[in-house]
């Protein structure tokens, strides 16, 4: 009788303890530059998609070189007299999925699904966990050609807003966290700091932690790069059409107010030269110089209008964790065997001299989250690095995942075949 009495007891203890056991705390994603699938409505005749929307990024055949309905659907255009940025004539651009996962676990949802995988093992992971897509683990897409403050113009921080407050009440009260890639820092660091829309209190409220992974806080020297003569980092099977990839992108880049968002900035890097040409330095400080000499002063004028945007790096004031790659060679200048002009910088290979960072990302930038271990001790702060994690591959290594599940709180993964672990009730 006492064996069965104690067994009983034992069953009770159990049940109470899973009871009580704390709940994990849901998790947002945000993207990176290009992080997101984009879709295109195009009303002309020769590119019309016929009154549907169409998938445009990544899209292999739409974006095919020197396709015309690239050209004209990816660029976006500035009203001067508003202050603010458009698409072409007739075309329209929306991005799907916000609220899921499916935008944000792969660039492209068609044929190159395998080929371009993003946040699917950071999803993948949770979900083995007890995660749920669309409920407890959620995407915040957006249009990356765009900078904060066109984004808060078209309401995705409300929207941004609306999501977390929802996840919170739907899972029991329990805060949310950000988990954050590249210029998803910026992005969710101006919502934490810049968004008028909420308070320290609505912080305090509804934020569990803020995980950055690979943040570009003042990123990185190989952005100016992309819009000077083309992206360095073509891979070599390509390198035969460099300049016919770059006579093609960069003038499209040139357009985006992200962008300039991305370039290093005067705060940070300073006067260190990021391009040298054989009679001419530029540093972060020449901006304006180094675009009027290739005739594109709009991207001069574009990073000027970003400057305000989280310039000083204001703290979060939430629980931060900033998690970052080093020891990867990174490229910190450019030196070109040509003075840059209109005619010959697109397409022109420079010599690249690499530092230390994530690969994109140099170091100087990545630390920057660091000014914010003074913020008040009720808000914690850990900064990690990994060696060799590169920028991209940072969201699905295996420790940077760990870390995160024990941040949130998730269990160990279930037996295949195994009782469910009861996570939310």
């Amino acid at each position: 009788m006492r064996q069965l009495l104690a067994l009983v007891l034992c069953v009770a203890m159990v049940i109470l303890l899973e009871q009580c056991e704390a709940t994990p705390s849901p998790i947002v994603l945000i993207p990176g530059v290009m992080g997101s699938q984009l879709q295109v409505k195009d009303q002309t005749s020769l590119c019309s998609t016929r009154l549907e929307y169409k998938k445009l990024w990544i899209s292999p055949l739409r974006l095919s070189l020197y396709n015309i309905c690239a050209k004209r659907e990816l660029p976006l255009r500035y009203n001067a007299n508003t202050n603010s940025y458009h698409n072409n004539t007739k075309v329209e651009i929306r991005v799907p999925g916000f609220g899921g996962t499916s935008s944000v676990e792969y660039l492209d949802p068609g044929i190159m699904k395998n080929i371009l995988p993003y946040f699917h093992d950071t999803v993948k992971y949770f979900v083995d966990r007890g995660y749920k897509r669309g409920e407890t683990i959620r995407g915040a897409p957006y249009d990356w050609r765009l900078a904060a403050d066109e984004l808060e113009k078209r309401g995705y921080f409300h929207r941004l807003k609306s999501m977390i407050e929802d996840m919170y009440k739907t899972n029991g009260n329990t805060k949310v966290t950000l988990v954050v890639h590249s210029m998803g820092g910026l992005v969710s660091l101006h919502f934490l700091t810049g968004f008028s829309g909420i308070n320290q209190a609505w912080k305090d409220k509804y934020i569990h932690a803020y995980v950055t992974l690979s943040a570009a806080w003042s990123g990185g020297a190989a952005t100016v790069q992309s819009v000077v003569s083309g992206y360095h980092g073509i891979p070599d099977l390509l390198l035969f059409a460099y300049g016919l990839i770059s006579d093609f992108i960069v003038p499209i880049g040139r357009t985006f107010e992200s962008i300039p968002w991305l370039f290093p900035k005067p705060s940070v890097f300073g006067n260190v030269a990021l391009i040298s040409t054989p009679s001419k330095t530029y540093s972060a400080n020449d901006y304006e110089q180094l675009f009027r000499d290739l005739n594109a002063p709009n991207v001069y004028r574009a990073f000027q209008g970003v400057q305000s945007l989280v310039s000083d790096y204001p703290a979060p004031n939430v629980p931060t964790y900033c998690f970052y790659g080093v020891g990867v060679p990174t490229p910190e200048k450019f030196t070109y065997s040509k003075d840059l002009t209109p005619s010959n910088a697109i397409g022109l290979r420079p010599v690249v001299k690499n530092g230390d960072g994530d690969g994109s990302v140099n170091t100087i930038s990545s630390r920057v989250c660091h000014r914010w271990s003074s913020m008040p001790s009720k808000y914690s702060f850990q900064y990690k690095t990994f060696s060799k994690v590169n920028h991209s591959k940072i969201v699905s290594n295996s420790k940077v995942l760990e870390d995160i599940g024990a941040i949130v709180g998730a269990p160990s993964k279930r037996k295949v075949g195994g009782p469910k672990d009861k996570i939310w009730s």
